[in-house]
């Protein structure tokens, strides 16, 4: 064994977060800097319909874009900002379309799972958006401008100042779109190509980050994330004279203080956001609002048990306060939360085992309990094996158990079993990078809720169907990097089966159907290439069939979509200045995602990013 085959193997650190500690048998795919670097004038959702195995529902640029994680809906998909999650609790989604991948320094995707680790809501697995706010990293700032073919402009920025004690992190973002793109209308049978109307939109935020480290073992950080946003809501091809406009407003704040010395590590965290959704039909005089606020608090002590154990457990209070129009008053849902996990490690690291539990108890009665098993094993060095099996549940949203007329306060929640398991083979080795990866799981959910028909013509939600979905993942890569040049390729591939076992609706003929709008199939890749400071990018996505119907006798067609991406980068002294131009949709294909939603033809991008870093010296 030569020098550069010694195995430095890392005993349990203390300072590991939720996502390390949980992490034994999970699959998680972080977007990589490159691709984030590529996708910062575009939203999380653009970002991840590229480059992750998640399925972007979306009905247009602008517009609501929701996800479907392992045959999952978007309600069972955990959005996370630094561990707190983002879910509107009225709604039980989040629009990733209004967040823009430009102000998080770290975007990954967990699959499979986490009810333990994360609580209601993550059933098919989880999107986590963090920042991170190093010390003694200098001055930075950095200003970004991009205009398209759409009307669409946007600029973002940031600035940070970082000491040996103190960081201060400052980003904003603003996004505006006259969104008159051109697309193919094939409804009479003619093809022919027309343009959006009534879809313009302004989005703006900003995030602010402070971070202290206050004592000798303590560190305290606070958060904030403010932001605006101002939609015309298209309406269908089927009725474009039908459309809507919503007001979109957030207020989130967030505090964190750590205490770490030796083997013990404890966190209190607390947060507070205030969501606002206001929104009115051209067509008549009807004006709603909804108004959530949301408060919560947790603590965590994670303790190490020599080199092999880490222990964590902690206690967690969450309360959601929603008001609206369609409520009789004001409603509110609280939830306790207990959980506690371990950690082992043996043969000097080739097993890892985790176990997590949390137990939860609702204001309204719920009490369900959840936990993790899970395995890592590496029979060689370049070879991961990963097994996991999971509880799971989602709880009823506050619009699912007390919105008028139809809310169902004697709802279930969703539950059930998923079972996991991944092979991973990494090599790194003269200049090349192969990593390659297999996935397989089964998930059974119980108590599956619809808004089904009622009386009065007012749909109600139900527990009517158990839906079982499995499937399979796969990945590879390959890169190569030798002084200036650098080149890769990069796919990936998801099969989905996901179909409701039973329904307890009389006549329904859904029983043994893939569920609406869950593609089977989904396929991303990308090859780039790099030359001393010029930089060329091909993305290629695939979307399969989507079933409109829970019969399947409808669907929509699958569709391929390319994008391409060249950048040249200048620098002088400390400053870099980049150069881009893109094309999306650069074969002009014709495609809607969700029914009677069409997407833009081919259209153009450019824009120009400047950075100025100054290094610590004191560093």
């Amino acid at each position: 064994m030569n020098a550069q085959d010694t195995v430095q193997l890392k005993t349990i650190e203390v300072n590991t977060g939720k996502n390390d500690l949980f992490r034994t048998g999970k699959r998680t795919e972080a977007i990589d800097s490159m691709a984030k670097e590529q996708f910062r004038y575009e939203s999380v959702a653009e970002l991840l319909a590229f480059k992750s195995q998640v399925f972007i529902k979306s009905y247009g640029p602008g517009s609501l874009a929701t996800t479907s994680l392992r045959g999952g809906n978007a309600s069972q998909t955990a959005v996370l900002w630094n561990g707190f999650n983002l879910q509107n609790a009225m709604l039980g989604q989040s629009d990733l379309s209004l967040m823009p991948s430009s102000v998080f320094d770290h975007i990954e995707v967990e699959y499979g799972g986490s009810s333990a680790l994360w609580g209601s809501g993550a059933v098919g697995g989880s999107i986590h958006l963090n920042n991170k706010a190093l010390f003694a990293q200098g001055m930075r700032a950095g200003l970004a401008f991009s205009a398209g073919n759409t009307g669409n402009r946007n600029i973002n920025g940031t600035f940070l100042f970082s000491s040996k004690k103190f960081v201060s992190s400052t980003r904003f973002y603003a996004l505006s779109s006259l969104n008159n793109y051109l697309f193919r209308d094939t409804l009479d049978g003619v093809s022919q190509v027309k343009k959006q109307t009534h879809a313009s939109y302004n989005i703006l935020g900003t995030m602010q980050e402070l971070k202290w480290i206050t004592g000798k073992y303590s560190v305290l950080q606070l958060n904030g994330w403010f932001t605006y946003n101002k939609r015309q809501i298209a309406g269908s091809i089927y009725s474009p004279q039908n459309y809507g406009l919503q007001n979109d407003r957030a207020q989130r704040i967030s505090a964190n203080w750590s205490y770490e010395k030796k083997k013990y590590k404890s966190v209190l965290r607390s947060a507070a956001f205030n969501d606002v959704i206001e929104y009115r039909r051209n067509t008549d005089a009807n004006f709603s609002a909804s108004r959530v606020l949301t408060l919560m608090g947790e603590s965590e002590n994670y303790i190490r048990w020599g080199n092999q154990q880490l222990f964590n457990f902690g206690v967690a209070y969450a309360s959601s306060l929603g008001d609206g129009e369609n409520y009789l008053a004001k409603k509110q849902l609280t939830k306790l939360s207990l959980l506690t996990g371990n950690k082992f490690q043996f043969f000097d690291g080739a097993i890892v085992a985790g176990v997590a539990l949390r137990a939860e108890h609702f204001s309204n009665g719920n009490s369900p309990v959840t936990g993790n098993l899970s395995l890592d094993y590496k029979p060689i060095r370049q070879l991961t094996l990963s097994v996991s099996v999971a509880r799971i549940y989602r709880q009823p949203t506050l619009n699912e158990l007390f919105w008028q007329p139809g809310g169902n306060a004697s709802l279930k929640p969703e539950e059930g079993t998923s079972f996991e398991g991944t092979a991973v083979y990494q090599i790194n080795k003269n200049r090349f990078l192969l990593s390659v990866s297999a996935s397989a799981y089964s998930r059974f959910i119980h108590n599956w809720i619809l808004w089904l028909p009622g009386g009065g013509g007012n749909p109600s939600p139900e527990n009517v169907e158990q839906v079982w979905s499995r499937g399979t993942e796969t990945s590879f890569k390959l890169q190569y990097i030798k002084r200036k040049v650098k080149c890769g390729v990069n796919f990936s591939s998801a099969y989905v089966l996901s179909t409701i076992q039973s329904t307890f609706i009389q006549n329904d003929n859904s029983a043994g159907k893939q569920l609406i709008y869950t593609p089977r199939y989904l396929f991303n890749g990308s090859a780039f290439a790099s030359y001393q400071k010029t930089f060329v990018c091909f993305y290629q996505q695939y979307t399969g069939y989507r079933f409109t119907s829970s019969d399947n006798f409808q669907w929509l067609p699958p569709y391929w979509l390319t994008s391409m991406r060249i950048s040249q980068r200048f620098s002088k002294q400390s400053i870099n200045y980049d150069l881009f131009v893109a094309c999306n949709n650069l074969f002009n294909n014709h495609y809607s995602v969700v029914a009677g939603r069409p997407m833009p033809l081919r259209n153009f991008e450019a824009g120009v990013s400047i950075n100025f870093k100054k290094q610590d010296k004191t560093k």
